[in-house]
């Protein structure tokens, strides 16, 4: 009875081995990025709306971004692996909240910055991140002065954008 016992323990054992085996095929431990993109250049992104200065600081947010990351390393231009190129081709702001006293102030805010952008290795010139729009939102309510509410909401903005951009450049599923 007790070799019964000792084999039955041994095949569940086995079984089990071999079910951890082939469910973790397919981890990986550290980036997943290609082997071959060691680093990245963020020349300034072009703006294309009305509001000045947005460019400085999408630009900034995505390399901070990356940096924070640390998959890719900032790199200028002529040395990177990766350029990525964009523009800014829309800035909103919508109204979501009215004032209860006059409904024709509003009182809350979303921050919406529309992004183009690209990668494309530097050497070949393939293609590495096609080309898409990407979103960046943020909401803010208005005290007294809506432009110093708008100016504190922008990093935000920002910083919604260099996200989304980072995480298509170093996941690759």
């Amino acid at each position: 009875m007790n070799r019964f016992i000792l084999s039955r323990v041994a095949v569940i054992l086995t079984y089990l081995g071999c079910a951890l085996a082939v469910g973790c095929m397919g981890y990986r431990v550290g980036p997943v990025l290609k082997a071959d993109y060691r680093s990245v250049a963020v020349p300034m992104f072009k703006n294309k709306t009305y509001k000045p200065q947005l460019e400085a600081q999408i630009t900034n947010g995505i390399i901070v971004r990356l940096q924070a990351d640390g998959t890719l390393r900032v790199d200028s231009e002529a040395n990177a692996d990766i350029v990525v190129t964009g523009e800014i081709i829309r800035y909103n702001r919508l109204a979501l909240r009215l004032a209860q006293e006059d409904a024709d102030v509003p009182r809350e805010y979303r921050l919406e910055i529309v992004v183009h952008v690209e990668a494309h290795d530097r050497r070949t010139g393939k293609v590495v991140l096609k080309p898409t729009d990407i979103t960046g939102k943020a909401d803010m309510f208005i005290g007294t002065d809506q432009q110093s509410a708008e100016y504190q909401a922008l990093p935000l903005v920002a910083d919604d954008v260099a996200r989304q951009v980072v995480d298509l450049l170093v996941e690759s599923w």
